[in-house]
């Protein structure tokens, strides 16, 4: 006979039922809670490398503007004409901003053809202005032989003018005669657009005019690169052999063939001081081939005692002989 087998439910009492539950509820904590938990943590960690990242790639992007170059040639087109054109040994920057040239010349063009060329040990260019310094023994050449020496100088390429604030010494084109001028003043401009060169401040020149010593000082001066004329303006003071002369502006022509000093022409009110005599007149012209001077408005000639009047009075041979237009002559009666 087979015995009859019961399965026995072991009872619960109250501490084995919060067990139960307290086991549950881990379950469901790990269920449900610690993926969110780990999630937001795993997406803290992603935002944080993707700033390193986003930062690192900022830096690749920024060195991967900057450049350094070797044996630089640029040139910059202003209106479909060419502006400028810049070799260096060495730059190095980015295409919008700061360039740094090592060994640098520049040659900048004006509308008519004629340029300018400027040469330094160093320079910067703006890449977004395109505007210039140069420095260190500056040395800047205009296409018909003017040569101006400064420490630095500054391009405005809006302006298209070049300037320094340096003492410069500069050096005229020689002629057939023999060297050029030779000046030393303080302030440099050179205006492109009207190939016009001027030294602004403290003008002391010296150059030998027809076996003369020349010299000359005035408050500024201003030179061309078209004409290779020379014009000096302000308290205007010349000493040419043995005259002395005073003037507010004094001209200097070159004549178009053969490229020499032709005539100076002072104006505005002259005074002439020569061994035995003065002279005034509102304009003198003095003829360097002709060996001539010709004293123009209201002239007047006193040696002594003795005064000349005339419309126009003209010392010939260096001033041993005298012509005159329709003279008055005054003086003492001699005894």
């Amino acid at each position: 006979m087979y015995k009859k087998m019961r399965l026995r439910i072991p009872k619960l009492n109250k501490y084995t039922l919060l067990f139960a539950l307290l086991v549950v509820f881990i379950f469901l904590e790990l269920l449900f809670v610690s993926p969110r938990l780990l999630e937001k943590k795993s997406d803290d960690v992603n935002q944080i490398e993707y700033q390193k990242l986003q930062a690192m790639a900022q830096n690749q992007k920024k060195d991967a503007v900057e450049q350094k170059m070797l044996g630089v040639h640029l040139v910059e087109n202003d209106e479909n004409k060419k502006g400028w054109e810049l070799f260096a040994s060495e730059a190095s920057g980015t295409s919008d901003s700061q360039w740094v040239l090592k060994k640098v010349k520049v040659e900048f063009f004006s509308n008519d053809n004629s340029s300018y060329t400027v040469m330094g040990e160093v320079g910067e260019i703006d890449g977004a202005t395109r505007d210039m310094i140069i420095r260190g023994d500056v040395l800047t050449t205009s296409t018909n032989g003017y040569q101006f020496r400064t420490d630095s100088l500054r391009y405005s390429a809006k302006e298209k003018m070049m300037r320094s604030s340096d003492a410069v010494y500069m050096e005229g084109p020689p002629d057939k005669k023999g060297a050029g001028f030779k000046l030393n003043g303080v302030g440099l401009e050179v205006d492109i657009k009207t190939d016009k060169m001027r030294i602004l401040n403290s003008i002391e020149a010296e150059k030998v005019i027809d076996g003369k010593q020349f010299n000359l000082t005035s408050n500024n001066a201003e030179f061309s690169n078209k004409t290779q004329e020379a014009l000096f303006n302000g308290a205007v003071r010349m000493k040419l052999g043995d005259s002395h002369i005073e003037a507010p502006t004094a001209k200097f022509y070159y004549s178009g063939v053969q490229k020499t000093l032709d005539r100076i022409v002072l104006s505005g009110g002259v005074k002439l001081t020569d061994k035995d005599k003065i002279a005034t007149c509102r304009e003198l012209e003095i003829n360097l081939p002709e060996d001539k001077m010709t004293l123009r408005g209201q002239p007047k000639v006193q040696q002594g005692d003795d005064e000349i009047n005339g419309n126009e009075i003209v010392f010939l041979d260096g001033g041993k002989k005298v012509k005159i237009n329709q003279v008055n002559l005054t003086g003492k009666p001699k005894k």
